[in-house]
C-alpha cells in the first residue's frame, strides 16, 4: 500500500461497515431513512453541514455542499453522486439467519462454514468456488451492500472529509482549489428512481441560489468484470438507458373442453416472450468514438420481468386476458424504432399461435378426435397511441363532447386504489380503454411502462478530460469504455438532446399523470423532462470493484476499491478545480 493512498483504506473500510450495518431495504421508509440520517451524522463529524432533502413519500436524499473560500472561487461544482439503499436479504436465510448480510464479519464465517459443508471445493459452482477463494483471501468485504452501494457511499464521504481537512495552515483543503463539491446521496435507486428525480428540483435551485455551474457528476457505483477476464477495472463515461416494453394481450375465452373454440391469451403471451427474451437481434448496438477512437459496444438481450393471465381465481375457462412487460436496455435505440420492434414480435406472435391452433387441430382430426374447428381470425396490433384515440373517439360519441382527459385522470385514481405498482397501474388503464374501443381478441396492444431510463451517450468534456489525464498517471489495468452497463440514476443527470421523446410519451400511459403527492406515480411528465435538461451535467462513474451485487456472495475488493478509487476520484477533482484549466 503506497503512503499516498493508505490514508484512505481505514476510514473507506470503517465508513463502509458502518453502512452495511443498516438495513436500508428499497422500498422501506424508515429503513433507508435511517441510512440517510447516519450518512448525515457521519458528515457532521468533519464540520460538513448536510441537509435533506424530502422525495415527497416521506423519505428523505442526503446533499452536502462544501464550498471552497479561494477568492477566484468562479462557481464551479463537481457532484458526488450515489445511493444507499439495497435490495432484499431474502437469500441470506438459507444461513439461518438473514440479518446477517449486515455483519459482514459474521457473515464471511457463516459463509465459509456452509461452503465447507457443500463437500469438495472442486465440486462447487464457479461463482461458490470464486467467494470461496475470496472468502480466502482477506481482501474482500461480503455483505448486502458491500459493493452496491454502500461502499461507493463511504468513499464518498471520506473524500468530502479530505477536502473539508483543515491544513497546517489554517485553511482547508477546498479553500486551495476554484470550486467547490456537492454531495448528494439518494434513496429508492433500486425501485423507481424516486429520489433523485425529487432531487432534480433542489439541485437547480442550489445551483442558482449559490451561483454554481455543475461542471459534472462522479457516480461511485459498483463496477464488475465484463467477461471471463476477471482483473480488468473500468470507469465508464456514458450511461445504459431502459425502455420497459408493455405487452397487455386478448385472447378469446373458451371452456377447456373446447379449447379450440378460442385463443388462450396466455398462449399468445408465451409466444412473446420466447421470442424477445435473450434474443441478441433485439441487443442495441452503439458505434461512436471514445478518445478519438473508434468504438462498438452492445447492450445485453432484454429479458421478460412479468408475464403472467389476468384471471383473478380459477376456473375451468381459457385466459382471456394476459400482461407482459420487458426489460430492454439501450444504447442508440429510439422510443419509435423499439415500438417498430414491439408491433413486429406481437404480429408474429399472434401468427404462430395461429399456425399452432391449426396445425394442432388437424393432427387432432388424424387421431380420431372430434372438435369444431378453430373459428377465422386476424390478427390486430395497436399502439397506445392509436388505441387512445379510438377510445376518445367512442367517449365524445357517447359524451357530447366531455372531456376525455378528466376520465382518464378519474380512472387512474379509481385503480390506484387497488394497485400500488405503476406497471399494473398501467395495464389496467390499457385494458379499460381496450373496452371502451370495443376492442376484441386476439389482439395486442403494445405500451411502455414506467420506469424509463434514457442512456446518456459518452463524451468528451472537461470531465472526462480529467479522467484521462489520472489514468494516464496510473499503471494499473483500467479501461476507459462508454456506457456504465448497469441501470443508474446518472440517467436523470443529462439529457441527450437527440432522443425523440414524442413516440414514448405518446405511449406511456401514465406520461403527465404524475402525482408529486402520491409515491406510485414516478412516471416521467414534462416538468421533470425539463429538469433533466435544465441540469444537463456530464457524467462518469468511478466506483468500487465487487462481485455477484444482489447475490448471497455480494462482495467488494477492499485493496482496489478502498484504495485505488478514492484516490482517482480525488485526483479528477483536483484536476477540473485546479487554478489551471483543462
Amino acid at each position: 500500500m503506497s503512503q499516498e493512498s493508505s490514508r484512505w483504506f481505514n476510514d473507506v473500510r470503517q465508513l463502509t461497515e458502518a453502512l452495511v450495518a443498516i438495513p436500508s431495504v428499497s422500498p422501506d421508509v424508515k429503513a433507508e431513512n435511517c441510512c440517510a440520517e447516519e450518512i448525515g451524522a457521519l458528515l457532521r463529524r468533519d464540520s460538513l453541514d448536510p441537509v435533506f432533502w424530502e422525495v415527497g413519500d416521506g423519505r428523505r436524499s442526503v446533499a452536502c455542499l462544501l464550498k471552497s473560500r479561494h477568492p477566484q472561487n468562479d462557481g464551479r461544482t463537481v457532484v458526488l453522486a450515489s445511493h444507499f439503499d439495497t435490495v432484499g436479504v431474502e437469500d441470506f436465510a438459507r444461513l439461518g439467519d438473514a440479518s446477517l448480510a449486515f455483519r459482514p464479519g459474521e457473515l464471511a464465517h457463516a459463509l465459509k462454514e456452509m461452503l465447507e459443508r457443500e463437500g469438495r471445493i472442486e465440486a462447487l459452482s464457479r461463482s461458490e468456488r470464486a467467494a470461496w477463494q475470496a472468502l480466502g483471501s482477506g481482501e474482500w468485504m461480503f455483505g448486502r451492500g458491500s459493493v452496491d452501494m454502500k461502499s461507493g457511499v463511504a468513499i464518498q464521504i471520506a473524500i468530502m472529509r479530505e477536502f473539508a481537512r483543515v491544513q497546517e495552515n489554517g485553511r482547508r483543503l477546498i479553500d486551495g482549489l476554484r470550486g467547490n463539491l456537492l454531495f448528494l446521496s439518494c434513496p429508492d435507486e433500486e425501485t423507481e428512481s424516486a429520489g433523485i428525480l425529487s432531487a432534480l428540483p433542489e439541485a437547480l435551485k442550489l445551483r442558482d441560489h449559490e451561483g454554481l455551474s455543475y461542471l459534472g457528476a462522479i457516480n461511485a457505483d459498483y463496477v464488475a468484470p465484463r467477461d471471463v477476464d476477471e482483473d480488468t477495472r473500468f470507469i465508464y463515461s456514458g450511461v445504459i438507458g431502459k425502455l420497459l416494453p408493455a405487452f397487455y394481450i386478448l385472447g378469446r375465452r373458451t371452456h377447456v373442453g373446447e379449447v379450440f373454440r378460442g385463443v388462450d391469451a396466455a398462449h399468445i403471451a408465451a409466444e412473446l416472450v420466447s421470442r424477445i427474451n435473450l434474443n441478441p437481434d433485439w441487443s442495441d448496438v452503439w458505434r461512436g468514438t471514445l478518445g478519438g477512437e473508434e468504438a462498438v459496444e452492445v447492450a445485453p438481450p432484454p429479458i421478460a420481468l412479468q408475464m403472467r393471465d389476468r384471471k383473478l381465481f380459477y376456473n375451468v375457462e381459457t385466459a382471456g386476458e394476459a400482461f407482459v412487460y420487458v426489460n430492454w436496455l439501450t444504447l442508440a435505440l429510439t422510443p419509435e424504432q423499439a415500438l417498430g420492434k414491439m408491433k413486429e414480435v406481437s404480429r408474429a406472435s399472434l401468427d404462430a399461435v395461429r399456425a399452432r391452433q391449426t396445425s394442432s387441430f388437424e393432427r387432432f382430426l388424424s387421431q380420431g378426435g372430434q372438435a369444431q374447428p378453430p373459428s377465422d381470425w386476424n390478427s390486430i396490433v395497436l399502439d397506445y397511441a392509436v388505441l387512445l384515440d379510438k377510445a376518445r373517439m367512442r367517449w365524445e360519441a357517447k359524451n357530447n363532447g366531455e372531456d376525455f382527459s378528466a376520465w382518464i385522470k378519474a380512472t387512474a385514481q379509481k385503480h390506484s386504489a387497488l394497485t400500488k405498482d405503476g406497471r399494473e397501474l398501467s395495464c389496467m388503464l390499457v385494458a379499460e380503454l381496450a373496452k371502451l374501443a370495443q376492442i376484441g381478441g386476439p389482439a395486442v396492444i403494445v405500451f411502455f411502462a414506467p420506469p424509463y431510463y434514457p442512456p446518456v451517450q459518452p463524451q468528451e468534456d472537461d470531465l472526462t478530460k480529467a479522467v484521462r489525464s489520472v489514468l494516464w498517471k496510473t499503471d494499473e489495468e483500467i479501461r476507459f469504455r462508454g456506457f456504465y452497463p448497469y441501470i443508474s440514476d446518472l440517467s436523470y443527470a443529462h439529457w441527450d438532446e437527440d432522443i425523440e421523446i414524442a413516440p414514448f410519451k405518446e405511449n406511456l400511459p401514465l406520461f403527465e399523470l404524475r402525482d408529486a403527492q402520491d409515491a406510485l406515480f414516478y412516471a416521467l411528465d414534462e416538468a421533470k423532462i425539463d429538469e433533466i435538461r435544465a441540469l444537463h451535467c456530464p457524467v462518469v462513474n468511478i466506483g468500487p470493484f465487487g462481485s455477484d451485487a444482489h447475490g448471497l456472495y455480494e462482495r467488494v475488493c477492499m485493496p482496489y476499491s478502498f484504495e485505488r478509487v478514492p484516490q482517482m476520484i480525488f485526483d479528477v477533482i483536483t484536476t477540473l478545480l485546479r487554478e489551471e484549466r483543462l
